[in-house]
């Protein structure tokens, strides 16, 4: 039986050498490349650009959504009025185009062309004009079809999948935002110089989806804190400050960059400190949907409104303003 073990394990390592060497050509840049491939779109997979890219949201730029327009080539005139709509598969691929209008005064030399993000991987037919007007635009060659401007990362071909971040001349993210094939998906979440959380949004395929917090910058202390003393002898009398003082202990010339501020809110809330909401909201596909609520700067609540599908339906006004 071990005998038998012993030659299964080598022959799948002999497999996998050979694999790695015909379809890799040895080489694990060549790996590297075929994972971001299949894991491109993948807001799951582990080692994902989504899960693992990082990059400076300056080196990122936007390309507009998708629109067909027509060319008349003609000299002497040309024509007007086309309008064309695209109809998609339930992967959003393009199937068909379908003429709202046909326009009028074409010549035979009219083409069309897909503009904006991805644009090159779309191929049309030549057009079909009849008595200046335009009857039909085949597809040659398809891909998705984006209703909304993607993000791309530099002078990447495929729209960026990662985390966006704007930074602090300390280090200190300012906000970080998820994106999945070029669209938000995920947290957006943004932060003030010392690390305290000012909002927090959910995306899900570029759209609200699920809860949007506010924060005001304020620590609100647990009601048992006490004050202490530091290692020399000064009175602290915040959590807040007492941990900020522990932090420039154990950081030392790192104090006041992403990890330390880090480092003390998740302390501050784990011994019960928090930070006061300003506002909650609640997205359904980019509608508001679900409890709305509002607060003063005292944390008095303002407001309470609930939404179903983007239609308020009950609404409140509270504490000092009602």
């Amino acid at each position: 039986m071990k005998k038998l073990l012993v030659v299964l394990v080598s022959v799948i390592s002999v497999s996998m050498l050979l694999g790695f060497i015909i379809i890799f050509e040895g080489n694990f840049g060549n790996v590297s490349i075929w994972w971001k491939g299949i894991t491109r779109n993948s807001d799951w997979i582990y080692f994902s650009d989504y899960k693992e890219r990082r990059v400076d949201s300056d080196i990122l730029h936007f390309k507009e959504a998708n629109a067909i327009v027509f060319i008349d080539r003609h000299l002497f005139w040309k024509g007007m009025g086309a309008l064309a709509k695209p109809k998609v598969t339930e992967d959003n691929e393009l199937l068909e185009i379908t003429l709202k209008s046909g326009g009028s005064g074409y010549s035979d030399q009219v083409t069309a062309k897909v503009t904006g993000a991805m644009a090159n991987e779309f191929e049309l037919d030549p057009v079909i004009v009849t008595n200046g007007k335009l009857m039909k635009v085949g597809i040659k060659r398809s891909t998705a079809w984006n209703f909304v401007p993607l993000a791309f990362c530099s002078d990447e071909k495929f729209a960026f999948s990662g985390t966006a971040e704007e930074k602090y001349p300390s280090g200190q993210i300012i906000e970080e935002k998820k994106y999945l094939s070029g669209v938000l998906h995920g947290k957006v979440k943004k932060f003030n110089e010392k690390g305290i959380p000012l909002h927090e949004k959910d995306y899900v395929q570029g759209q609200k989806h699920g809860t949007h917090i506010y924060w005001y910058p304020k620590p609100l202390d647990p009601d048992d804190y006490k004050p202490t003393k530091g290692k020399d002898s000064e009175v602290l009398p915040t959590l807040w400050l007492k941990l900020r003082k522990d932090a420039k202990d154990k950081f030392g010339t790192d104090f006041g960059g992403q990890e330390a501020n880090k480092w003390v809110v998740e302390k501050y809330k784990l011994k019960g400190g928090k930070f006061p909401v300003r506002l909650l909201e609640h997205w359904q596909n980019n509608l508001k949907h679900g409890l709305f609520e509002g607060y003063d700067k005292d944390f008095d609540q303002t407001f309470e409104s609930e939404y179903d599908e983007g239609q308020r339906i009950m609404h409140k006004s509270l504490g000092k303003n009602k």
